[in-house]
């Protein structure tokens, strides 16, 4: 019981990180009316690859820290950085100042996400790695989710700074819980792990896997989070009203937050990879329903809630398989190496979204963009379904 509450509280930590992230997309329509930002849909898109900018470096430089002293610390200060720097996002002035902001709390993001998943799976039941992550992760489309909802009550009577405040307000008290409550690491406890080079990432035999499973998350991570991005403004694009629009992203995040327990089930009978690779070609699938414009809207929202449940199944378990293929050691080293080559995607996925609609081609040519990364996500997680820890 006391392990599933540490549980809780690094789910309600990735909660907190979920809002403040994938806030930025259901603002995304507010900030290109804001009276003299005169913002193009491009540099919106830019401005929104701010925060994965700042998780790549967050991710790459705390893990391995984390790794020889210990989870909680790195836990509580990831936290702490990335609320101060929400709560900033509310009153900035100028586009720049925003950017500014989204980046150093993406910093704190990137840091706090690998040390939360290897805190997470050290203090679970060995066997129940995909269980756990799929709670943990279920934490970002619960935030993302909340965002959608939120904006759906608060934009049109508060507008785009209220919602940076009411995340920032939410992660204090999320903050507060895990200082009062949250343990660490058993295998931190007095002492340090016996240090390993962060260079046996690449010995022979985990060095597949430190190219691949990188290389899976840069394409699932460009999928999602170019969808929660630009999903609104596109539904917008296909003649959709504003509360309509943040329907879609709110079914997106709710498809991702139910559809991934069901899909971690088949983790019981299949491999963590398989399920992952699975989940990715369903992502591809629902896209690709959704180019050939169903003529039903329930269709449509039905296969909206199919690319949330797949894209963000896929991202859980590709993680729940790197946490299972490292030594302790070497376990947030090589999540926050993982996550860090994958945020590459996510920062290009805002600028991508921005890229195709300014050149004209439409919001359908957007989500064929985002089908064939998720489809080669599958494929990279089918070749290492191939491997000796399948």
């Amino acid at each position: 019981m006391r392990m599933w509450s540490a549980v809780a509280i690094c789910a309600l930590v990735v909660v907190a990180e979920g809002y403040d992230l994938i806030v930025y997309g259901a603002l995304l329509p507010s900030l290109l009316q804001e009276p003299g930002w005169e913002l193009t849909r491009a540099s919106a898109g830019t401005l929104g690859s701010a925060a994965y900018v700042g998780m790549l470096v967050g991710a790459l430089a705390v893990g391995r820290r984390s790794d020889l002293s210990g989870r909680r610390p790195f836990v509580l200060g990831s936290v702490a950085w990335f609320t101060l720097w929400t709560i900033a996002s509310a009153v900035a002035a100028a586009p720049w100042q925003l950017g500014a902001f989204r980046l150093l709390a993406g910093i704190g993001m990137g840091a706090v996400l690998p040390v939360v998943l290897a805190l997470a799976r050290e203090l679970a039941p060995a066997d129940r790695t995909g269980a756990v992550f799929t709670v943990l992760m279920a934490g970002l489309p619960a935030g993302g989710m909340l965002a959608s909802l939120t904006g759906l009550v608060v934009l049109p009577v508060g507008g785009w700074r209220v919602m940076f405040l009411i995340g920032g307000v939410a992660s204090v008290a999320i903050l507060v819980v895990a200082f009062l409550w949250l343990p660490d690491s058993a295998d931190y406890r007095g002492r340090a792990p016996e240090p390993i080079s962060a260079s046996m990432l690449f010995a022979p035999g985990l060095r597949l896997s430190t190219m691949v499973f990188p290389l899976a998350n840069l394409m699932m991570l460009l999928t999602w989070y170019g969808l929660n991005t630009w999903l609104t403004q596109l539904m917008r694009d296909l003649s959709y009203p504003l509360s309509s629009a943040l329907q879609f992203s709110t079914v997106l995040n709710l498809g991702a937050l139910t559809g991934s327990f069901a899909l971690a089930a088949l983790t019981l009978r299949w491999s963590t990879r398989r399920v992952a690779g699975l989940s990715a070609l369903l992502t591809g699938l629902g896209i690709l329903g959704c180019v050939l414009h169903p003529g039903s809207t329930v269709v449509f929202l039905s296969l909206i809630a199919l690319i949330g449940a797949g894209a963000h199944s896929a991202l859980n378990l590709i993680t729940a398989s790197v946490a299972d293929a490292y030594p302790v050691a070497l376990r947030a080293t090589a999540i926050g190496w993982t996550h860090g080559v994958g945020r590459v995607g996510a920062i290009i996925s805002p600028s991508l979204g921005g890229w195709i609609l300014e050149a004209g081609l439409g919001p359908t040519m957007v989500l064929g963009a985002f089908m064939v990364t998720a489809l080669l996500g599958s494929v990279c997680m089918g070749l290492l379904s191939m491997g000796p820890h399948r």
